[in-house]
């Protein structure tokens, strides 16, 4: 009986957690252990719920210790109407969560924002003096509905 209770509470957290998240998307960068200014990560998603808000970050997982802890990354996002909305992000892996090399970083590229019906695509990349950033072992892209 206590173990198919731990079993019920853990399939309700996992199932609580993942309503909020409308979409996410990870590659990762095994070989080369770099990002590329000219590998521009492309992703595409859809919001259903005009009425919600919603937050979309960029995760990137990188090894403790690189050399270049702080560079922009440019973004576009383009709404479903066609508009097409350009920023720059300052990433900077201080605040980086760690398990031993292995460090994992998110960061906000909008913030509890309202979003219409339809199809939306985000591009973004890195630059660096180098034309890349090293020890970069994967990147992606996340949208959570707020609740």
């Amino acid at each position: 009986m206590k173990k198919s209770g731990i079993l019920f509470l853990v399939l309700v957290l996992t199932l609580s957690c993942n309503k909020k998240q409308v979409y996410k998307k990870f590659e990762n960068h095994t070989e080369a252990a770099r990002w590329n200014e000219k590998e521009v990560k492309s992703h595409s998603f859809e919001i259903l719920d005009a009425a919600a808000t919603y937050s979309i970050w960029i995760d990137i997982s990188h090894i403790f210790g690189t050399e270049l802890n702080e560079f922009p990354v440019h973004f576009e996002l383009i709404y479903p109407n066609g508009t097409v909305d350009k920023g720059e992000i300052l990433v900077n892996f201080k605040n980086s969560d760690c398990l031993g090399d292995i460090c994992d970083a998110n960061f906000l590229l909008k913030e509890n924002s309202t979003l219409a019906k339809g199809k939306y695509k985000v591009r973004f990349y890195p630059k660096s003096k180098f034309g890349f950033v090293p020890n970069i072992i994967g990147v992606g892209l996340r949208v959570e509905k707020k609740e």
